[in-house]
């Protein structure tokens, strides 16, 4: 009797982790980031897919004819994609003034695979900026609990080249 207990908690724990694992695959969302009207001579792609949590608002902004998508989460932390590999994002601009960075000078970036970039800010939150050749991706005031999480983000970053 006492193995059949045992046989039956193991199979309910089992159960609970599988239902908590798809769980998890379900808030994920492989979001698929349209740049072909982005204008950036450099640009080798039309589309970026990232996977990133439902829990985020996405919106989209074009500053001098570059496209950034930002991804803003409930606590304030973002998430962006940036087509801007001269300036960045705005957002972590002071972050990387901070450290002595006041953009990127085209020889230096057209010939680099990566530049990297991150810190914490005045508020003790985690940044972080990478120029991955023709594109930036990076998030801002993160917190120490969600870092893992965002780093995940950012290293799902994939050229496509149709949707």
């Amino acid at each position: 009797m006492k193995k059949i207990t045992q046989l039956f908690v193991l199979v309910i724990m089992l159960f609970n982790y599988k239902c908590a694992t798809k769980e998890k695959v379900h808030t994920k969302n492989h979001v698929i980031l349209d740049f072909k009207d982005c204008d950036s001579k450099e640009k080798q792609y039309d589309f970026i897919q990232i996977n990133i949590t439902k829990d985020f608002k996405k919106d989209k902004m074009i500053n001098d004819a570059f496209c950034e998508y930002r991804f803003i989460n409930k606590d304030k932390s973002i998430v962006y994609v940036s087509s801007d590999i001269y300036r960045g994002s705005r957002l972590n601009y002071k972050n990387l003034y901070n450290i002595g960075i006041d953009g990127y000078y085209p020889r230096r970036t057209m010939f680099s695979d990566t530049i990297k970039n991150q810190g914490k800010d005045t508020q003790n939150l985690y940044w972080l900026e990478y120029v991955l050749g023709d594109v930036v991706i990076g998030y801002t005031r993160v917190s120490e609990e969600n870092k893992q999480k965002y780093d995940t983000i950012i290293s799902s970053l994939k050229r496509v080249k149709k949707p």
